[in-house]
Parts: structure tokens; sequence; C-alpha cells
């Protein structure tokens, strides 16, 4: 049997409808008389619910504030009543079945951020999205509830601090020892290990139902299977995965690397296939939604392929592909394990970029400034280190740096 609407929240219904026509049309009147053509209003996916009512005691009279204060007072009513109207489960029916749908859980100063109203020098008031990025900002949306513990945001912040330490100590001290200088690194070992033990956590961490974007009901629709799979969920789940076995790689190649480990090496190769396969299945399925072009979708995928090489050469050599390469390579390992790293670190910020327009920290020309800058950062140490430490391979041992194939000794 349906709810029965009790006659105070229909009441409100209508005085919540009531807030939002007013600020609408005070805000189509200022727009008119100022001749502006067009104007960012609150995303519609929200729909608005009635505003809480007025104590009696609030209903003595006061001066007359001005439109800009009435307008704005209006917009944030109507965000927070929207906000409280976006927490309720909705029911949907489906095969003749009614079904509590979940929403994600927001927060009313969270929606009424989403409005930032100003006052012009005529008076009047202009309503415009507030997606300013800002620490303040950034910390009031990503220190979430939906994060148990917030294990996620902790162990990412640890995760992005000691990697960003580590790689761009790695390119000043890489350009001064090109050039002729003496320097000495500043992030210990054990730092970086650490940090790699704190980007697992995040990265599992970061597998919450409750951080994942919705809607996923099964586990082929969160890997982005069939014609409802959920790319975006698909999306971080891979880079998940891409974290540890990149994390797997960078330590494969050190020499305090367990021996008991180097059997699983053909389990973990595989399951870098499924990854790389997987995350070239993710791009062309958003190509086929016509969110991405053919050609992108291709820029994006060779890269992935790169990762072959080593992952073949580890299922079939294993160990001895490691000790030809080392001897004929000292400085190798120290490359390869760096190049690892930051490919995986910058995997992990992929996602906290992502997320922080998700959330509408950033807008989206700021999330593309952070992806090149993070991009930078990620992948100039790699060039450096391996022109510092294994010179031979820019004198005409390139293919031997793409393919990983130990030339003859």
């Amino acid at each position: 049997t349906p709810p029965q609407t009790h006659p105070r929240a229909a009441m409100a219904t209508r005085s919540g409808f009531a807030v939002w026509a007013a600020c609408l049309v005070a805000a189509a009147t200022q727009l008119f008389n100022q001749g502006i053509r067009s104007a960012f209003l609150p995303s519609p996916g929200v729909a608005p619910r009635p505003p809480p009512q007025a104590s009696p005691q609030a209903a003595a009279p006061s001066p007359a504030p001005p439109a800009a204060s009435l307008l704005a007072a209006a917009a944030v009513a109507g965000a927070a009543a929207a906000a409280r109207r976006a927490q309720r489960p909705r029911v949907a029916v489906a095969d003749g079945r009614k079904e509590v749908v979940a929403v994600k859980e927001r927060s009313e100063e969270e929606v009424a951020e989403d409005v930032a109203v100003s006052a012009g020098s005529s008076g009047g008031a202009t309503l415009t999205p507030s997606n300013e990025f800002s620490i303040e900002r950034m910390s009031r949306r990503m220190w979430t509830k939906a994060d148990s513990w917030h294990v996620h945001a902790v162990s990412g912040g640890v995760h992005t601090v000691i990697g960003f330490v580590y790689l761009v100590d790695i390119i000043i001290g890489d350009i001064v020892r090109l050039n002729g200088g003496q320097w000495s690194e500043h992030v210990p070992l054990d730092w970086v290990l650490a940090s790699m033990v704190f980007g697992a956590i995040n990265a599992v961490s970061g597998l919450q139902p409750s951080l994942l974007p919705r809607p996923f009901e099964n586990l082929p629709q969160l890997l982005g299977f069939g014609k409802d799979g959920n790319l975006q969920a698909a999306g971080f789940v891979n880079t998940a995965g891409f974290y540890f076995f990149l994390t797997y790689q960078s330590l494969r190649v050190l020499p305090s690397y367990p021996e008991w480990l180097m059997p699983f090496d053909g389990l973990f190769s595989a399951v870098t296939f499924v990854s790389i396969f997987h995350a070239i299945f993710i791009i062309n399925s958003w190509v086929a939604r016509g969110k991405l072009s053919q050609g992108f979708a291709i820029g994006m995928s060779l890269p992935l392929l790169l990762n072959c090489p080593v992952s073949l050469h580890l299922l079939f050599q294993g160990q001895s592909w490691v000790e030809q390469l080392t001897a004929i390579y000292p400085g190798w390992p120290a490359v390869f394990f760096s190049a690892n790293y930051s490919i995986a670190w910058a995997g992990s910020m992929v996602t906290l970029v992502l997320s922080l327009y998700e959330r509408k920290v950033c807008d989206l020309t700021q999330r593309l400034l952070l992806t090149v800058f993070l991009g930078a950062v990620c992948f100039t140490p790699i060039l450096l280190r391996a022109k510092l430490l294994i010179p031979q391979w820019f004198e005409g041992d390139w293919m031997v740096m793409l393919t990983l194939n130990p030339p003859s000794m």
C-alpha cells in the first residue's frame, strides 16, 4: 500500500516550489534588465524539496533586506531543501516489484556550496556555479562520511605527500647530477616502501561500495560489462588493479625481493594481462557510447601495451631475466623501480583528480591542468633517471628500453 502524504508535508512541498519559483523569477528579471544573455543555474538533476518552516518567533517584522540578500537566502534555502530531498531513498518499480533505491548522501552544505550568489553594482544578484578550487572546499568534500573511518582519505594523503616529495627529489637530483653536480637523496627507501603500503590501503579502501560511482547491482555491471555496465566504477576498480601489479613489478627487481614469492610470477603476470585488456575494454566502451573518439581511445590504449613485454618476460623467464638485464645495465633495477612507482603513483593521482571533479571541487579546466601537471611530475623522472643510470639506451640501445630484451653480452 503506497504511503499517505501528510497534509503538512504537502503544504511544505508547495512552499518549497514557491521559494524556487520566486528565486527563478527574480534572477530572470535581473538578467533581463541587465541585458545578460545567459546565466549558470544549479544543476537540475536534483529535484527540490521544501525548506523547513519558520518558527512563529521568526515572524517578527524587520527592515526589508536588499534584493541580492533575498535572492541569496532563497537560493541557499532551495539548495538545502534539495539536499534533504536528494538524501531520501527513491522507490523504483521493476517487474511489478517495488524496490528501494539508495541515493548517494550529500550534505546540505555540499549542495548549497554549488550555488554562489553575488550582488551586482546595480543592486541585482547573479547565480553562478561555485566550484572554484580551494583547500577548505576540498577538505570538506573529500572528508566524507561515506569513507569508513576515513581510511581512504588518510592513506591517500600519506601516499600522495611521500610520493610527490620522492619524485620531485629524483627530478632535482638527476638534473644536478647530469650537469656534473653532487646530490644526496632526501627520501629514504624505507619511506618509499611505506608509501607503497599506504597506497595499497588507499587502493583497497577506494573500493568501498559507498565510494564507488552508482549504479551497479552485480559484479559484471561493476566491471563495466553489458549495456548497463558502470564504466565509471569499472575505471576505479581497474585503476586499483593497476596499482597492485605496478607495485609488484617495482619490487620484483629489487635484490631483497623474497625468493618464496618468485614462483608466483606467472600468476601475477596473468593478472597484469587481465588488467591491461580490461582497461582497453573500458576505454573502447566509452567510444561505443559516444563519449570518446576512436583516435583518442587508441592513443590512450597504446601506452598500456608497453607493459606487455615486462609481463611476458616475468611469465616465461622470471628471475633469469632480471639477472641478465642487471648484469648488462647495473642501474636498471633503480630505473625500473622508480619508473613503475611513478606510474602507479600517477594512477592514484588520476583517481584523486577525477574524485575532485566529480565532487565539484574543481572545474573541467582545472582538472585538465592538474592532469598535465601530474603527468609532468610522473614521467619526467623516468627519462631523467634512465638518462643518468642507463645512458646506453640513448646511444643506440633504444629498442632495449622498449622491449627490455637483454642484448647479447
